[in-house]
């Protein structure tokens, strides 16, 4: 294998050179990266990663011990530890015991021997007779052995709880014989599930019994449990596998039903057949426990620089990673009798979007819980507006999706006001996001929609160019200082600028960014955070819409430079410069988070898995989407509050998710199976609550919102199409303002 030593020679630089190179540090010209990388490729040599890390004085390996990973649940809760760890630099080292603790004591010394960040265990032991030590930074999951070291960290769900609600359900239920099938109850975790199902069904009218047993005897115990004589009405199963090993048994007991089963599950994407999930989020568990292993880590690196070479065990402080039981799906719909009758028809106007694609695939699955049929209307987006308008004076919609732009102009006009005290809408607003609610279902104190398909403008960057050393320190040598996310819009220009052949020749991409101006709207939304970054308002002292200021001028300049890095395309909708950008032709795009997806959905697509996102330079991205009402002349209130309520169930609002919509579901945030295929999605809530997009017009009885956007637009749209110069697009726009807002 070719040497540092050879690669020098071959690339004409120092040793000394080659070494900063290949480990990443130093100061080094972006043409001996060059040379250095082209000579390596040449001499075919290849960086020893482990070797790598030894020599910068750390380890970053993580050894995980499970008993299986063919069970969903230990499955789940490694997919997301490993993906969390890998996508910071650590490597992981899994080892399976069978459940089996000798396996298990030669797995976790064999693990200790290699120095890791940490070790991760499923553990097979009740308690622990000394084996596990102090200062080893052990984190166990799921089972808890007695007699653990002071240090060790346990991360787990609330089993008990989870008896006791599943025990609840089938005492609502009105099952009269409960069996209780609950594997080995010598883990801990199962005792504390039995004890909280116990605790509820002793104070109930239901007879019980626990099946406890190993896993190699749950097969046995699930004929118990099918011939008993008496029958069972109800099984309540702590896990997935207990499950399968009832429905085997099932098929060797002919005349035979199973009777209804309710069972711990991981959360996955489909249900599984023929049982009541109850969920645990093994996935998301995963994903804590590995942000708690990288802070730990972090923090004894830290103390290392500053100092103190040798960490005790005193100087670790415990913790218990804690998660959330998700539970069970929202209760089903009280069902009603299915009738032809013009009641049981809902009317639903909506826009033509991914998200209203997504649920009239679903509108089938709703009218057979409630018998409910959802007739529902999608049009264009200027036809909806149109639409909206002659809805306040009649409408024969019971629910009407407005843009939230719209909503303090057509809101009070088109929509039922909604009691926040009433028990539906309570129970709407805790499954959806709480600060959608000011900008998308209030209006002045009054309550009158649900967010639908609420999106936000959001930064999309080629995070593979971005993080490239050799594209980094060609942007130092050009602009000297470092290639990061823009905070503010002369950065993104520059950025744009350095990313555009027309600027510079060697840009790995022809266009530095994207616009989209075709048309009015569009242009407005794709300008307004550049002049709201500089917090002024468009507002006068007297109230009166004042656009000819000098920080209107400067937002205006830095947009027709952003211009200037683009392909100059009049897109006359967002997913065509959204496909620019997934084409990979393009470093930078900002655009509503809504039509993201394409990104990833299109055939086309050249940038899945690099892909970066962040808020939008400046901090103030425009609210986009839609809000949801009932309609003044709906007299079916009732069913409508029905179906809104089954469209934010969780299972509902993650199926739109999965194909491409959004609804604003509060539990999204813990879906890492969307996240990882929408990786945004982590970051909606916090980019909402930077998000702006109505005015304060106390002043200005006569403003209205959408029509100052498009008269906006149309002055961008003029600028950066080159019909008119910037100053007499804005001239001839603050005469229109004039006409329509003045306060005479």
């Amino acid at each position: 294998m070719p040497t540092i030593k050879d690669i020098a020679v071959r690339a004409g630089v120092s040793h000394g050179t080659v070494s900063n190179v290949l480990n990443k540090r130093g100061n080094v010209s972006a043409e001996k990266i060059q040379l250095v990388e082209q000579a390596a490729r040449e001499l075919g040599y290849k960086i020893n990663a482990q070797a790598q890390q030894l020599r910068a004085g750390a380890t970053r390996k993580v050894c995980v011990i499970l008993p299986g990973i063919g069970i969903c649940r230990y499955s789940d809760f490694y997919t997301g530890l490993e993906e969390t760890l890998r996508s910071h630099g650590f490597e992981l080292e899994l080892t399976c015991t069978d459940h089996l603790v000798h396996n298990e004591k030669y797995a976790v010394k064999k693990a200790l021997s290699r120095n890791p960040a940490a070790l991760v265990i499923i553990s097979s032991m009740v308690r622990n007779k000394g084996f596990y030590t102090e200062g080893n930074h052990l984190v166990f999951v799921e089972q808890k052995p007695k007699n653990l070291p002071k240090d060790a960290v346990v991360a787990a769900f609330d089993y008990e709880k989870a008896g006791r609600d599943m025990a609840a359900r089938c005492v609502r239920q009105g099952y009269k014989n409960i069996a209780i099938l609950c594997g080995n109850s010598n883990d801990s975790n199962r005792k504390t599930f039995v004890n909280g199902a116990v605790s509820v069904l002793d104070d109930s009218d239901c007879e019980y019994r626990c099946f406890a047993c190993d896993d190699e005897m749950s097969l046995l115990e699930s004929f118990c449990i099918l011939n008993e004589k008496a029958g069972f009405d109800g099984v309540i199963a702590a896990g997935e596998e207990d499950v399968r090993f009832l429905k085997k048994a099932l098929d060797y007991c002919p005349g035979r039903s199973m009777p209804d089963v309710y069972a711990l599950c991981s959360k996955n994407m489909a249900p599984a057949e023929g049982i009541i999930r109850y969920s645990l989020n093994y996935r998301q568990l995963g994903r804590r426990t590995a942000e708690y292993i990288m802070r730990d880590y972090q923090g004894r690196e830290e103390e290392k620089a500053a100092g103190s070479l040798e960490l005790d065990g005193s100087q670790i402080q415990p913790a218990m990673i804690r998660m959330e039981n998700e539970g069970f799906l929202a209760e089903s719909l009280p069902s009603m009798a299915v009738s032809a009758s013009h009641a049981d028809t809902i009317h639903f106007l909506t826009i033509q979007n991914s998200t209203s694609q997504a649920i009239r695939f679903l509108l089938p699955k709703f009218s057979q819980e409630t018998g409910i049929r959802v007739n529902m209307i999608s049009v264009a987006y200027d036809e909806l507006h149109t639409m909206a308008e002659a809805c306040c004076q009649n409408s024969s919609y019971d629910l009407i999706r407005i843009d939230m732009a719209w909503l303090s102009e057509l809101g009070k006009r088109i929509y039922q006001p909604l009691d926040e005290n009433a028990e539906a809408v309570k129970r709407l607003k805790t499954r959806i996001l709480p600060n959608l609610f000011k900008n998308y279902s209030r209006i002045g104190e009054g309550f009158y929609a649900f967010p639908l398909d609420a999106c936000v403008q959001m930064f999309f960057y080629r995070k593979d160019l971005f993080e490239n050393e050799l594209i980094k320190r060609e942007y130092f040598e050009t602009y000297k200082k470092k290639l990061q996310i823009p905070k503010d819009f002369a950065a993104y220009n520059e950025i744009a600028r350095f990313f555009s052949r027309k600027y510079n020749p060697d840009s790995p991409t022809r266009f530095g960014t994207a616009v989209t101006f075709g048309r009015t709207f569009l242009a407005g939304c794709d300008f307004l955070p550049r002049y709201r970054a500089g917090g002024k308002s468009i507002f006068d002292p007297n109230g009166r819409v004042n656009i000819l200021t000098g920080e209107m001028r400067e937002a205006f300049e830095s947009y027709l430079e952003t211009c200037s890095c683009s392909n100059g395309e009049m897109y006359q909708w967002w997913q065509e410069s959204t496909r620019q950008f997934s084409e990979g032709d393009t470093a930078m795009h900002i655009v509503f988070s809504n039509y993201a997806s394409s990104m990833i959905r299109d055939l086309g697509s050249r940038i899945m898995g690099k892909v970066g996102y962040a808020n939008v330079p400046g901090g103030q991205p425009l609210l986009g989407g839609g809000a949801v009402g009932l309609s003044v002349s709906s007299s079916r209130r009732e069913q409508s509050l029905r179906f809104l309520e089954w469209l934010y169930r969780r299972d509902i609002a993650e199926m739109i998710c999965y194909m491409g919509g959004y609804i604003g579901s509060r539990e999204i945030a813990d879906n890492l199976e969307i996240q990882k295929r929408y990786p945004w999605m982590e970051h909606m809530e916090q980019a909402f609550s930077s998000g702006w997009r109505h005015y304060h017009t106390d002043g200005n009885p006569n403003f209205r919102e959408f029509a100052f956007e498009d008269i906006l637009g149309k002055a961008v749209r003029s600028a950066a199409s080159g019909t008119q110069d910037a100053e007499t697009a804005l001239r001839r726009a603050q005469q229109e303002c004039d006409r329509l807002f003045g306060r005479e």
